[in-house]
């Protein structure tokens, strides 16, 4: 297993109170609180508590130190991210910002996340097309998309990862596609931020919640304007913080407590090392699809474009599920598949320990 010893795990483990007997495998549901969680949240009301306002430029001053490390976990400049309240905010706010033309067409999958498929309708009151694409076996969903594409697009709009399926998106592919047509790729990142590198080269909007890879809670969500979203995109919400004619989409304060919680834990999982997430996120993905191969399932999640997601179909997913938490085993299921998503701060002995309960209920069925 990559990247950390018996004894290293065993302390990061301990972190996790919520691991201990149990073998959580949902982290694409919601990640797990550490301990040094509730310490940073109380760290923001103690700082109000003793200095009132005139601790402003104290809370101001860590946002800062958290939106610089976001930054550099994706590769972009500082001025490019920003912190809103959620993935659909974020979204939602794209799609209010595009000067929408008669016959201009988005581009989604037609089984995409909420989120990320209605912000868009927005286009057909000025005469264009939300463009539903089916996708197909998994295998051809990439390409799918890429085949919808064409001069009329404005915007291809994807799950990095899909929350279903767990298939994995080329960005660069799906990006380079999009700049042969002048269309903007906006992507709902929160599947993928935390569980796998992310690069942004060819990515106009990404957007993400902190509350799953990240392990920071709900009311905090990170958006990524690149230069050429902002120079193709007005802003539709103004406020104090971009006021006319900043290109800027951060438009009020953020969520300071929130950000005092996702401050603290990036310089946990930073300590951790970013190469040892991602390797080990990787590692045990892939050794759950080996367990449920064994079993002879085949999952739907792609061998080549998985991410921390592994799904797989069977009959009574519901049943099944509630019969692997009675056990102990946390998993779940969504739209009749299975999903098993580990984190870093899992073992091996927990994915055996789903193969071995996943293999006694298919057997007692």
């Amino acid at each position: 297993m990559t990247g950390l010893d018996d004894g290293r795990l065993a302390g990061i483990r301990a972190d996790f109170p919520y691991l201990a007997d149990r073998a959580y495998l949902n982290s694409a549901g919601a990640g797990l609180a550490w301990r040094g969680q509730s310490a940073a949240a109380a760290a923001y009301y103690d700082d109000v508590a003793s200095r009132g306002a005139d601790g402003q430029r104290l809370w101001m001053d860590l946002g800062a130190r958290a939106r610089e490390r976001v930054a550099r976990l994706l590769g972009v400049p500082v001025e490019d991210a920003n912190f809103f309240r959620n993935t659909t905010e974020v979204i939602n706010l794209a799609a209010l910002s595009v000067d929408w033309r008669a016959d201009d067409e988005v581009v989604v999958a037609a089984d995409e996340f909420p989120s990320v498929a209605w912000p868009w309708v927005r286009a057909e009151a000025t005469g264009g097309r939300v463009v539903r694409v089916d996708p197909g076996a998994e295998s051809q969903r990439e390409d799918r998309l890429l085949a919808a594409i064409t001069t009329r697009t404005r915007v291809v709009a994807v799950s990095h990862v899909n929350t279903v399926t767990g298939t994995r998106l080329d960005l660069d592919r799906l990006g380079r596609a999009c700049r042969e047509v002048d269309a903007l790729l906006v992507v709902d990142g929160i599947q993928a931020l935390g569980a796998i590198p992310v690069g942004l080269t060819h990515v106009d909007v990404y957007a993400a919640g902190v509350f799953k890879w990240l392990l920071s809670s709900f009311g905090t969500g990170i958006g990524v304007f690149r230069e050429r979203a902002r120079e193709m995109l007005t802003p539709a919400y103004r406020g104090y913080r971009n006021r006319p004619p900043s290109t800027d989409f951060g438009y009020a304060d953020p969520n300071y407590p929130g950000l005092y919680v996702l401050d603290a834990t990036l310089e946990f999982l930073g300590g951790v090392g970013w190469p040892v997430i991602h390797g080990r996120v990787e590692d045990l993905t892939r050794r759950a699809a080996d367990a449920v191969r064994a079993l002879g399932i085949e999952p739907i999640t792609p061998a080549d474009a998985q991410a921390g997601i592994v799904s797989f179909t069977v009959e009574d997913p519901t049943a099944i599920t509630a019969e692997l938490l009675r056990g102990g085993v946390h998993v779940v299921e969504k739209m009749d598949t299975i999903r098993v998503s580990p984190h870093f701060y899992n073992t091996s002995a927990d994915v055996d320990r789903f193969a071995e309960a996943l293999g006694v209920a298919l057997a007692d069925r």
